[in-house]
């Protein structure tokens, strides 16, 4: 038969143990809240944790799918793969969850690295919500798309994503000054002649590391820029086989890049110049992208993909096709 004291012993360890490991507060703060000592407390979550009232299990990320992560990879060739779960029900949680899970990645797979160029996008501006602010880093962050310079806080983000990166990662950051989409060729032409413009890219063509996001062939907003391509436009570059878009530039299903007019009028990093980039590392996500996405892995601009459980399992009925 268990003892008045036994029992209230029990109960006091299951008390504290909650305290510490769920509420999360201090050994001190215990032992001030049930008026015991420090050394108390301390012996009392030993003994929790020896008894099994504290339970330790190790394993993988919750919001991750390991086994789905290992298929993609060795179906695509991929130099890394990471999938987050669908767990979210609304399309807003859903790609807080992907900027999240693409946040950690990031932040785990940088060591090393000396550059880290950034093609702005509405999918990167989440990664760059979600990073975990550092004081101090030896990274230099770039620009791989032209960004006008931030005139006030109220801008639009998806422009100054890489800005938002290095202050997050407390990094350098080295602009690339000018706008992304010009409406004619001969102001694009006058602004590549800026000093400054031409510094920029030759910063985003020494990167070793490319942050990615990926267009479909539903839309192009220019990141935010004052010149978007029209939807017949798109239909037009669709009907010569246009499957996707990367930093402005149009490809085919094949990964091939198609031709296209907007070249000549856009400020970034090109398809080739890109692949001159070691480590390609692409946010992307939904059912739209899937054929885009497949498009981008075959012409060999993504190497390590950040993804959700949805578009990772459709990604992997293209292979079957």
């Amino acid at each position: 038969m268990v003892s008045e004291h036994a029992r209230r012993n029990d109960l006091l360890i299951q008390k504290i143990a909650y305290m510490y490991h769920i509420q999360g507060l201090t050994q001190a703060d215990i032992a001030s809240s049930v008026n015991l000592s420090r050394a108390t407390v301390s012996r009392l979550l030993s003994e929790a944790r020896r008894r099994g009232v504290v339970q330790i299990r190790i394993g993988p990320p919750i919001d991750r799918l390991p086994k789905l992560e290992k298929e993609v990879q060795k179906q695509f060739g991929l130099a890394g793969c990471v999938i987050s779960m669908d767990r979210p029900q609304s399309l807003q949680e859903r790609a807080n969850q992907l900027g999240y899970v693409a946040a950690r990645y990031l932040e785990a797979s940088l060591s090393g690295a000396v550059q880290l160029g950034v093609a702005a996008s509405r999918t990167l501006a989440a990664v760059a919500s979600a990073l975990e602010p550092k004081a101090d880093s030896e990274l230099t962050v770039v620009d791989l798309l032209a960004c006008p310079p931030r005139v006030d806080r109220d801008s639009d983000e998806r422009n100054h994503v890489g800005e938002n990166i290095a202050r997050r990662l407390g990094a350098d950051f080295k602009p690339l000054p000018a706008n992304f989409v010009y409406r004619e060729a001969a102001a694009r032409d006058r602004a590549m002649e800026m000093p400054e413009v031409q510094a920029g890219l030759e910063w985003a063509r020494a990167s070793d590391v490319a942050l990615l996001g990926l267009g479909s062939m539903q839309r192009f907003d220019g990141t935010g820029s004052y010149s978007p391509v029209s939807p017949a436009a798109l239909a037009d570059l669709q009907g010569l086989g246009a499957a996707g878009h990367l930093c402005g530039h149009f490809f085919d299903a094949r990964g091939v890049e198609v031709e296209s007019e907007l070249s000549s009028r856009i400020i970034g990093i090109s398809l080739p110049e890109l692949l001159g980039i070691p480590r390609r590392v692409m946010v992307v996500a939904g059912s739209p992208k899937v054929g885009s996405l497949a498009a981008a892995i075959r012409g060999g601009f993504v190497n390590e993909l950040v993804t959700d459980e949805s578009t990772a399992r459709e990604l992997l009925a293209t292979a079957t096709r």
